[in-house]
């Protein structure tokens, strides 16, 4: 049979059946983690600058056409696609360290509570850690009624916590009081119900150090991002079952920034060649800004307190 080349349509789409319309049953809201911001982003921006000498958007920066059209006369370098044809395309940003996203500060509280701060398991004893867990794999538990066995738990340990200090069955170590740091963003261990010669001992090992000086209590130190990174990446699945997190918890830790597409933080020019930026763009040229900034301090040493905080 003779082929005629010119009937043939090349495409890059896939070919999907069309069967009609259909009926959504559930939409699922979750947060995206590295590897997801990753998969959805065109390019890495690294660059804290907007244009070049020439007026032209500078590769890696904030304005990189790879997320699309800059203005009404350029192109998306990634589809191609003019200022009102392209949608945008997502970039992303690494930071160099982690940071917690503070809309799930609470969130992230209620499981520190919860958690053995070296080996990651449940502070339960068996017997409670098996009760809580059939009853939250139980079918006919609804989702409220989770969510009321989640706050039990939290309270529990939480109650076990503020009154001494806890051992944890699995590997030992004694746990304290989790509670957030004062006005500002950050969450303090308090192991101040340990016994006294316990403390004298740490005292003793220590004294001599340059984290003596710190300004945190040797019974009280801060979690930071990086000490809560490791040990929700560390969590089993079983635990987290148990306190019914619908996904990972080490998604609650921003590692990753994604950065949105150029065509919701349009730049403006006005008379004088002039460009006014997005404010979307100019709050992502100070974290760009900061992040190379503590880059630096850290690969220089010079301040004790950033090398205190990430140790």
């Amino acid at each position: 049979m003779q082929q005629r080349g010119q009937d043939i349509i090349y495409t890059k789409q896939p070919y999907i059946e069309d069967v009609g319309p259909r009926r959504i049953k559930s939409i699922q809201f979750s947060t995206m983690s590295a590897s997801d911001i990753l998969k959805a982003s065109e390019c890495q921006v690294h660059l804290g600058q907007y244009y070049d000498s020439n007026k032209k958007a500078i590769v890696g920066g904030l304005l990189d056409t790879r997320m699309g059209a800059p203005n009404k006369h350029g192109t998306c370098q990634t589809c191609g696609g003019s200022f009102t044809d392209c949608p945008g395309h997502f970039g992303y940003l690494n930071l160099v360290l982690p940071v917690y996203n503070v809309g799930y500060l609470s969130t992230i509280l209620d499981i520190l509570k919860c958690i053995c701060k070296s080996c990651s398991r449940v502070l339960l004893d068996e017997k409670l850690h098996k009760k809580y867990l059939k009853r939250m794999r139980n079918p006919r538990t609804e989702p409220l009624k989770k969510n009321e066995l989640m706050k039990e738990i939290v309270k529990k340990c939480s109650s076990m916590a503020s009154s001494k200090a806890v051992k944890c069955l699995r590997c030992g170590y004694m746990n304290g009081m989790v509670k957030k740091a004062g006005s500002v963003v950050g969450i303090i261990h308090d192991r101040s119900k340990l016994s006294d010669g316990y403390l004298e001992e740490c005292k003793s090992a220590i004294g001599h150090t340059r984290e003596a000086r710190a300004p945190i209590g040797l019974a009280t130190y801060i979690l930071n991002p990086v000490k809560v990174l490791s040990l929700f990446q560390r969590m089993v699945e079983e635990d987290c079952e148990l306190l019914y997190l619908q996904d990972r918890p080490e998604k609650l830790i921003i590692t990753t920034v994604a950065v949105p597409p150029i065509s919701i933080r349009p730049s403006v020019f006005t008379e004088g060649s002039q460009s006014n930026e997005n404010d979307i763009t100019e709050r992502l040229k100070q974290i760009i800004q900061f992040n190379a900034k503590l880059r630096l301090e850290l690969l220089e040493g010079r301040r004790t307190g950033i090398k205190y905080l990430v140790s």
